[in-house]
């Protein structure tokens, strides 16, 4: 879910929000600084230059604001800002043609919530009475927030949770996505070479492999080896891997891999970091996964993409039947006044 909900450095502009008449919560330009701008409306209701900055500085942590971020990111990042602030208003104009208004029991609820992400009571109203707002502000910013929730949870939420019937046919349908691969357990002996060592330094790695890898091949235990032997961290468990997956490694272990049977002992392999020498212990089959292990994370998946699918279907219809209009000031990366891309000027 996202929507806005406006920290207090804007909640002492508020206004109440009239459930005849769709209005901004924040009042009327002729109400406020003259520094404040009208960087948009939103049939009608005004979306002004001090909530887009709010906006913009969740985009951009403040400290970095202006001094680390290029102007061409700032300006898209102040676009994204705003066409949020746009939807925001279009899903509180929608709460409020639906008669979505929250009870005074629940905007005391959001408000205490609100608070309560201030420590204390005193860190609240401390912060409050520096911003201006009166509580009164406070409660229609919580107000809006709670429009905005419920719309959300009318129009998306209820639509597009996925129950346990629709995960068990999508896994009918799909058996193929819940296989785990064939896994190998894998040890390794590893001769560790510095990238930029000298030819020399390569060689003796490679010649300390081969000796080792003939103890091996003449009976040496490979774990033993392993700990004597190998620079890895892995030397402590006798170079154990664990499971890996087939096709997890890297090209080089892989071709080593390929024809191994469980005990099987590869030759000497090069990579980027080294020799390296690999015995396959176990092969574990593929292996289908049961529903039983997997329904819950299918639930979860399904209704995440169809969450947004609804989500993303909502604002189109939202924004297509909408008037927006985007007004000059210069509050908007310099764009002259016009539509945003699906709304009509």
């Amino acid at each position: 879910m996202r929507f806005l909900l406006v920290p207090l450095a804007v909640v002492a502009c508020a206004q109440a929000a009239s459930a005849q008449k769709p209005v901004a919560s924040h009042g009327a330009a002729s109400a406020r600084p003259a520094a404040v701008q009208v960087v948009a409306r939103v049939n009608d209701a005004p979306i002004t230059s001090d909530r887009l900055d709010v906006a913009l500085r969740r985009l951009i942590p403040f400290e970095s604001f202006h001094r680390n971020v290029g102007a061409d990111t700032v300006e898209r990042l102040r676009a994204k800002a705003l066409e949020g602030l746009v939807d925001e208003e279009l899903r509180y104009q929608d709460g409020v043609r639906s008669g979505l208004m929250p009870s005074a029991a629940e905007v005391d609820e959001g408000v205490k919530a609100f608070v309560a992400r201030y420590g204390t009571r005193e860190a609240f109203e401390q912060a409050r009475r520096a911003s201006g707002a009166s509580i009164e502000d406070v409660r229609q910013e919580i107000r809006r927030a709670l429009i905005v929730q419920k719309a959300f949870n009318q129009a998306v939420t209820s639509r597009c949770q996925v129950n346990a019937a629709d995960a068990a046919r999508f896994y009918a349908d799909n058996r193929e996505r819940f296989v785990v691969p064939e896994q190998l357990h894998v040890y390794a002996i590893t001769f560790g070479v510095d990238p930029g060592a000298p030819a020399r330094g390569w060689s003796h790695a490679k010649a300390r492999a081969d000796e080792v890898l003939g103890q091996i091949r003449n009976g040496a235990p490979f774990e033993e080896m392993a700990r004597k032997h190998s620079t890895d961290k892995t030397r402590e468990r006798g170079g154990d891997m664990g499971l890996v997956h087939r096709g997890g490694l890297t090209d080089e272990f892989e071709q080593a891999l390929r024809g191994l049977k469980p005990g099987g002992v590869s030759p000497v392999i090069q990579t980027l970091y080294g020799y390296h020498i690999v015995r396959v212990a176990a092969i574990r089959p593929p292996e289908q996964k049961a529903l039983p292990e997997v329904a819950a994370g299918i639930q979860k998946d399904l209704t995440k993409q169809r969450c947004a699918e609804t989500e993303t279907a909502w604002t189109a219809r939202l924004r297509a039947s909408a008037t927006i209009v985007l007004t000059d000031g210069g509050s908007v990366g310099g764009s002259r006044a016009g539509a945003v891309p699906g709304g009509r000027q």
